[in-house]
């Protein structure tokens, strides 16, 4: 089942959220956009937070306005749709927002998806799903509020995506081209791993060879790691950044699919 977050909680896990100003190094040009103040604005479309993400930081100061993520759920979760690996499960559309106050990004947001069967979050931007992106210079809570809104009504074309993958099963080759695809986007092409490790199963849910299913091992394995390559002593750590998890998210649901399209 969802929990959705409190405001103590998302503090707790993201306390730059609440800042109530940006950070005293931006110009008087920076357009200051509240996450809080999204939130609310979230609320009010019947939203609410379900994961609340902010890297480390050592520094106070620049813990106050750092990036952040925060994954957003419809409340009333009409937007769930069945998991083809479990139908008891369930998976659940999301709009991911990435912001800060410190003029560290763009504030920006993309459809996803969250798992239940792995609690596992899917980053997914293509042009037919959509996506929002917006310097902090001169920008009104009206356009970002517009963007809510136009988001909110694209997500539920990712019910598509999923049962068109969940048709389409993968060769031998094929599975190992999308594991290829999750080692190079990762760990590069010098990475010793070899991309049969990403194909391993972690859970009965996790056994097919649809794409749907290929497409959760590979992404799950790759974003949690706990791999070594040959010659290597340490294990592969859990992608936590930001901004590789979106790119390592991105380039694999794009690999994923362009094999839609070669059937």
């Amino acid at each position: 089942m969802v929990h959705f977050l409190d405001n103590s909680e998302i503090a707790k896990l993201a306390p730059s959220v609440f800042a109530s100003s940006p950070s005293e190094r931006m110009s008087d040009r920076y357009s200051f956009v509240s996450s809080s103040q999204m939130i609310r604005g979230f609320d009010d479309l019947g939203w609410g937070v379900s994961r609340a993400l902010q890297p480390h930081s050592r520094v106070q100061a620049k813990a106050e306005n750092k990036k952040h993520r925060l994954g957003f759920q419809k409340r009333d979760l009409s937007l769930r749709i069945l998991d083809p690996r479990n139908p008891s499960q369930e998976v659940f559309p999301e709009i991911l927002i990435t912001n800060s106050s410190d003029g560290s990004c763009s504030l920006s947001m993309a459809a996803g998806l969250f798992a239940l069967v792995c609690s596992n979050g899917l980053v997914v931007q293509s042009l037919d799903l959509g996506s929002f992106s917006q310097r902090h210079m001169r920008l009104g809570m009206d356009k970002v509020e517009e963007a809510i809104v136009n988001l909110s009504r694209l997500v539920p074309k990712l019910s598509e995506n999923i049962e068109a993958m969940h048709q389409r099963h993968l060769t031998n080759n094929e599975q190992h081209t999308l594991a290829s695809a999750g080692k190079l986007a990762r760990w590069g092409l010098d990475s010793t791993l070899d991309p049969k490790q990403l194909l391993s199963v972690r859970r009965q849910e996790d056994v097919g060879n649809d794409l749907w299913t290929v497409f959760n091992r590979v992404q799950e394995n790759t974003i949690r790691g706990g791999f070594k390559g040959e010659g290597q002593k340490r294990q592969a750590r859990e992608l936590t950044n930001i901004d590789a998890t979106q790119r390592v998210n991105l380039s694999l649901w794009n690999a994923a699919e362009s094999m839609l399209t070669v059937a």
